[in-house]
């Protein structure tokens, strides 16, 4: 790809200067830039630099980028954000972050990146903080800087931030509200984890409240992860006998077919923020989303 920058172009960053002329996803643009596949009047480029009107761009773009060009990133839900984070709603169906290539495909983090590149907003410090399954919507936060990161990661590890999160299950439990301990042990090969009441090999304590919200055949639970382990609360319910609607890895699998659920029934609805150092100023905050079932 080769063009000239317009006088309207004078002055903007090159990466923004790219993601505004060319139909490719935001992770080529940062690879092309770091990989210095940039030429600007035929020199390499070794970092993002403000561009001058007349100046020719020459881009050798990463083949997986041409591939992929013309599928523009959906903007992502933004329930909150100020100079420090940005809090999104999450669709279901989209990871986090793509694992083998943060920036690569559609993702939380590359939708979150190309929205802030498109506003010509700097995105170098962006971070993901935490981490909600692909088939989990919900509030997932980023922090905008370093050390908003690094309170937010802070707190996570600590469990100060509360997450509560909304679900339909198969059933209804007998107690009304409780707090369960188990074991949980994963298998990386399998893709899955399973649940024991016994501490076992290779596995960690979990600890999940929940509160029926209202009951009948499928109840709805407002759920607080009070660990944070792989698939903790579809695999914790389901342990229990009260498996998440929708969720045929840890579910009833012949009932999702009966009710045409495709999805699991599983929202991280609610984020209480309880943090020290930069974001020490949210403390209290709670924020919250509706979920779609």
């Amino acid at each position: 790809m080769q063009f000239t920058v317009s006088q309207e172009q004078d002055g903007l960053m090159l990466s923004r200067l790219l993601m505004q002329t060319a139909d490719v996803p935001l992770w080529a643009v940062k690879e092309a830039v770091k990989r210095r596949d940039v030429r600007i009047d035929g020199e390499r480029m070794t970092g993002d630099v403000r561009v001058s009107a007349g100046q020719e761009i020459r881009v050798y773009w990463p083949k997986a980028a041409l591939a992929s060009a013309g599928k523009a990133l959906m903007p992502p839900e933004i329930v909150f954000e100020d100079e420090h984070i940005l809090l999104i709603n999450k669709p279901q169906g989209i990871p986090a972050q793509n694992e083998e290539n943060p920036l690569a495909g559609d993702s939380a983090l590359t939708r979150v990146l190309a929205e802030l590149t498109r506003r010509g907003e700097k995105t170098d410090q962006v971070h993901l903080c935490h981490r909600l399954d692909v088939q989990t919507g919900g509030l997932l936060l980023f922090a905008k800087e370093d050390s908003a990161y690094e309170s937010a990661v802070q707190a996570f590890s600590e469990r100060t931030f509360q997450k509560f999160y909304t679900c339909r299950v198969k059933g209804c439990p007998t107690q009304r509200e409780a707090v369960m301990r188990a074991w949980l042990r994963k298998d990386a090969q399998l893709s899955r984890v399973a649940v024991t009441d016994y501490p076992a090999r290779g596995a960690h304590e979990i600890v999940t409240a929940y509160r029926v919200m209202s009951g009948g055949e499928f109840a709805r639970l407002e759920v607080e992860l009070i660990t944070g382990r792989t698939h903790q609360i579809r695999a914790h319910l389901s342990h229990i006998g009260h498996p998440i609607l929708g969720d045929d890895k840890y579910g009833d699998r012949q009932l999702n077919r009966q009710l045409g659920l495709k999805r699991q029934q599983l929202w991280a609805t609610r984020l209480v923020v309880r943090a020290e150092g930069a974001l020490a100023y949210l403390n209290g905050r709670s924020f919250s989303v509706d979920c779609p079932f």
